[in-house]
């Protein structure tokens, strides 16, 4: 089923089952999902606390190059956290105030630039990671209260739409989860995918619909305690997994860097099927890696933060084609300034 509205941004409207998420499991009406077929255009980072949301252009004719700058509220001085986009090109920013930190996701329309006014806002106690699913469902991981050792993390979800002092749906609170996370996804079913460190060692966490209050991974995809940095997740519509992987080498630095595939489904120590070698890219030391994203059209993004020969880390961001396998070269390469508010990533 198509129309006017979506063939205009390059997506396929279907609709499927929701899980009913009072806790009954049961389905109710049908909510529709938007699918993106379209390849990104625009790939949303972090600016400065002054500059904002920077979004650079992710077509390889142009290399990268800035073409969006999206301000954020001038007073009290905001400053913007982790990015989403859903399927029709909203953007979603985790921002706080300079005067009390009080938290909001500000959401904007498609394509917003300069000082744009949100079309609406949710307010949260906290946003440390941030997800919409191409439901239009909102994800807000929460860290516990001043970092407390053994304090859970929570994960609250927001229905489409959801504005002002909404109440979630849901909320996980996560079981032997431990902060800080690396990274949040989630996929149409509902389903949520966690990267961070998980009971003993570094893993992909994957939530069920129907997880509510205190939550254990239905499954999880481990990497081994201590010899792998998990940085980033993303799934695509086939259910197969994208993880930002590196070898925890010597000095606290990462002698090699993946993106490695996982097929649906994968569980525990799995073997990959596809790797991407991110130390391919450039010749600088690997420091550490960043969040996974896809756009409607396979292309796979990432980030890698280097160490140049002055000493100094940068975050680059790659993209690479849906059928990139092992040493291959990014199509489109992203250098921001080096502000150190360059964590996060989304498409449109």
């Amino acid at each position: 089923m198509k129309n006017g509205w979506a063939e205009s941004f390059g997506l396929v409207v279907i609709l499927v089952a929701a899980i009913d998420l009072a806790g009954c499991g049961s389905a109710t009406n049908p909510s529709p999902v938007y699918i993106n077929t379209a390849p990104a255009t625009v790939a949303y980072v972090n600016g400065s606390i002054a500059a904002g949301i920077a979004g650079y252009s992710t077509d390889p004719a142009n290399n990268g190059s800035l073409v969006r700058l999206l301000t954020l509220p001038p007073s009290p001085l905001y400053y913007g956290g982790p990015l989403a986009t859903d399927p029709s090109g909203q953007i979603y920013v985790a921002a706080g105030d300079g005067t009390n930190h009080a938290p909001q996701i500000l959401i904007y329309p498609p394509n917003s630039i300069g000082a744009a006014t949100p079309s609406r806002t949710i307010n949260v106690n906290d946003a440390s990671w941030l997800a919409v699913d191409p439901a239009g469902r909102v994800y807000v991981c929460t860290l516990p209260a001043g970092w407390t050792t053994g304090a859970p993390m929570t994960v609250a979800v927001y229905a489409a739409g959801a504005s002002g002092t909404a109440t979630p749906l849901r909320t996980l609170v996560l079981r032997n989860v431990f902060p800080p996370i690396t990274d949040i996804v989630a996929d149409a079913a509902g389903n949520i995918y966690i990267a961070g460190y998980i009971g003993n060692g570094w893993s992909v966490a994957v939530y069920p619909p129907t997880a509510n209050g205190p939550s254990t991974p239905a499954r999880t995809i481990d990497f081994g305690a201590g010899t792998f940095l998990v940085y980033g997740v993303a799934v695509n519509p086939a259910g197969n997994i994208f993880v930002n992987v590196a070898f925890n080498g010597d000095n606290n630095y990462n002698n090699s860097s993946f993106i490695e595939e996982f097929a649906p489904g994968a569980s525990g120590l799995a073997t990959p099927i596809n790797t991407i070698d991110l130390g391919a890219v450039s010749p600088w030391q690997i420091a550490g890696g960043g969040p996974v994203r896809l756009d409607g059209a396979g292309n796979i993004f990432t980030s890698v933060q280097l160490e140049e020969p002055t000493g100094q880390n940068v975050i680059v961001f790659y993209g690479y084609a849906p059928d990139a396998v092992g040493d291959a070269k990014p199509t489109v390469q992203i250098a921001p300034p080096n502000d150190g508010y360059n964590s996060f990533l989304a498409l449109n």
